[in-house]
């Protein structure tokens, strides 16, 4: 009788013991194109990994395609303001490059190791995402749908 007994509560204990054993990590990748103006196209994509729903890197890479070369440079100088103020925050890389007609810039911020205080002091909408030091994988998401990007978890 108590051999009946034991093996089913060693496998209520295993399966309770282990809930966190496996967590749950995965990439959610959000995608969004538009034209704002004749001429000018906007491609935008987001990746973002997570574990536990916590966003762990954040790649972003956004592409200004335009017919005349001419609008690229203000498109580069405007970006080149945005990020200033990010230039000197450890964990927090931007890059912008210019081929052809497309214009790409390149955002990588990791979120496990970036001082979250100093970019919310940066910019308080920062501050809407992270609570607690820590970035929502389903905030994001939230976050992004509003803005018209069409998002895919995986893992």
């Amino acid at each position: 009788m108590k051999k009946k007994l034991i093996l089913p509560l060693l496998s209520i204990l295993v399966l309770i013991g282990c809930t966190g054993c496996n967590p749950e990590t995965g990439t959610m990748i959000c995608t969004m194109s538009s034209y704002p103006a004749d001429g000018i196209k906007l491609k935008s994509v987001y990746k973002a990994n997570y574990k536990n729903n916590i966003v762990k890197k954040l790649i972003s890479t956004d592409q200004v395609i335009v017919e005349d070369k001419e609008y690229l440079n203000t498109y580069e100088e405007r970006l080149e303001e945005l990020y200033q103020p990010y230039k000197k925050l450890e964990y927090y890389q931007n890059s912008i490059k210019i081929k052809g007609k497309t214009l790409t810039s390149t955002t990588t911020i990791n979120y496990a190791k970036i001082d979250t205080d100093e970019l919310i002091k940066i910019d308080e909408g920062n501050g809407q995402l992270i609570k607690n030091g820590k970035v929502n994988i389903n905030d994001l998401e939230e976050a992004y749908k509003q803005n018209g990007f069409n998002c895919k978890k995986e893992g």
